[in-house]
């Protein structure tokens, strides 16, 4: 199955009062070692990253939010709108350790999702969307296309919290297990996100004490 790799990039970093797309591990900015990692699991890869040209030096297409200042739930409908393709995985750029081998394992999920579709089996999902500990990580996950509709009707409602949207969307929940056993990682490291300075600091230690921190590309 063809499928489009999102990297979000288009937050305001506040918390962490610089960009967390660029701050580097081991000499690599986050969003290169996430654009390397996606790009050995698919052919298409997007960066939704507002009104900022930053990225270009990645040479990948860049789009700008169509809802201007609406979070990260703008992002995503950005770059599922610029995808034909009926699945795109989605990923959030202060996620450092998310890695090739569970993007595979979630597109192979969508992959499933949609042969049960065309089957007619069991209710259509429109997502993948890990959950690990107590929380959904809507921010690494598989969306269809189809969403786009309920999308733009949220956003256009001003409805703009990722989980308040997904918590009516039909998808398939992978584990903290799955999740482990597809990266290769402790699940709280494969969906690891630094959203303050403390946050980078412990992604510089994991990323030393696992030798995660190398260039991928």
């Amino acid at each position: 199955m063809e499928w489009t790799g999102i990297i979000l990039a288009g937050g305001r970093s506040s918390r962490m009062g610089t960009n967390k797309a660029v701050l580097p591990i081991d000499g690599q900015p986050v969003i290169e070692r996430l654009a390397c990692e996606l790009q050995k699991a698919t052919d298409e890869v997007i960066i939704s990253c507002g009104p900022s040209a930053l990225y270009a030096e990645l040479g990948l297409p860049l789009r700008q939010d169509i809802y201007s200042g609406c979070g990260p739930l703008a992002g995503l409908h950005a770059g599922l709108a610029a995808s034909a393709r009926k699945w795109s995985l989605v990923v959030s750029c202060d996620m450092p350790f998310a890695n090739a081998a569970l993007f595979r394992y979630m597109a192979e999920q969508a992959q499933m999702l949609e042969n049960q579709r065309r089957g007619g089996h069991g209710e259509p999902m429109e997502a993948v969307i890990p959950y690990v500990g107590d929380r959904a990580q809507p921010l690494l996950a598989m969306y269809r296309r189809s969403v786009l509709p309920e999308l733009e009707r949220a956003l256009g409602e001003g409805h703009l919290r990722v989980n308040h949207w997904i918590s009516s969307l039909p998808a398939k929940y992978i584990s903290g297990e799955e999740l482990g056993q597809a990266s290769g990682l402790p699940a709280e490291l494969a969906v690891f996100n630094m959203n303050q300075p403390e946050d980078y600091k412990t992604a510089q230690l994991y990323a030393e004490q696992q030798n995660l921190g190398q260039r991928n590309c």
